[in-house]
């Protein structure tokens, strides 16, 4: 019997999975490589999942989860659409970013006033039409998550593009989830491990180890935009000696100016 368009319309969606039917890998309606080969060849079909959730579960935030998806973001910041930094735990620092090779004016950072927005704004921002790829910091804590959050969020994730990431704490591992794909993150002396908890379509406890943070970056930050640090009549940069300070006639900045992220 011949499937109605209908039907065969809603199999088509990536956030469907069918038992016995593989998705060629790096097919790109479905996903979005991560620009590690080791970890793509973990993914069920080599890349991140678009359209969807995806969390990424760790103790601290700092331990290496930006440079894991900078490669990915950077090529959505490329593209027309924004990426959204919704609730981040820190005021993202536009220097690096731009070195890590994001267009800065294609990022849109958004702080929630009150806790209860904050699923909300993801879910509307989901919805608009403008988004390339979300990253929503979730609040600490087993029950600060709900299922019926998430679940909002896994379906307006449909109308997203690119890939959804969403960063909790390590306490959320065992609560049930709706993302397509949970990664836990564990920082090691010789690099950043990722242990594949859940992927739709895909084989679950799979460990990788990729290089330390420093070495997941593709391009280094340039000399020139590195933070000045001022101490008494001197300037230093992080990469180089003190020099004299004329603080009437200030030497002239080096290299581009480039924009602040707002």
């Amino acid at each position: 019997m011949r499937m109605s368009d209908s039907l065969l319309s809603i199999l088509a969606r990536p956030d469907i999975w069918q038992s016995g039917r593989h998705a060629p890998a790096n097919e790109p309606h479905h996903c979005l490589p991560s620009g590690h080969p080791a970890l793509d060849a973990a993914l069920h079909q080599g890349g991140w999942p678009r359209a969807a959730l995806t969390e990424l579960l760790a103790t601290s935030c700092g331990i290496g989860e930006m440079q894991l998806i900078a490669p990915a973001l950077a090529h959505l910041s490329h593209g027309v659409q924004r990426i959204f930094f919704v609730a981040p735990p820190h005021i993202p620092y536009a220097p690096a970013l731009h070195a890590l090779g994001l267009r800065l004016e294609r990022l849109v950072v958004l702080t929630p006033e009150q806790p209860g927005e904050l699923f909300w704004s993801m879910e509307q921002i989901l919805r608009s039409g403008a988004c390339g790829c979300l990253l929503g910091w979730l609040p600490d804590g087993r029950g600060a998550a709900g299922y019926t959050a998430l679940r909002r969020l896994q379906i307006a994730a449909r109308h997203a593009r690119g890939p959804v990431f969403l960063f909790r704490d390590c306490a959320g591992a065992s609560l049930v989830s709706p993302a397509a794909l949970r990664i836990q993150l564990q920082h090691e002396t010789a690099g950043l491990t990722l242990e594949i908890l859940k992927q739709r379509g895909g084989r679950a406890g799979q460990r990788i180890l990729l290089g330390r943070p420093s070495q997941l970056l593709a391009h280094r930050v340039m000399p020139a935009l590195m933070p000045v640090i001022v101490r008494g009549n001197t300037v230093k940069r992080d990469d180089e000696a003190e020099l004299p300070m004329d603080t009437h006639n200030p030497p002239p900045a080096s290299g581009p100016q480039q924009p602040a992220l707002h």
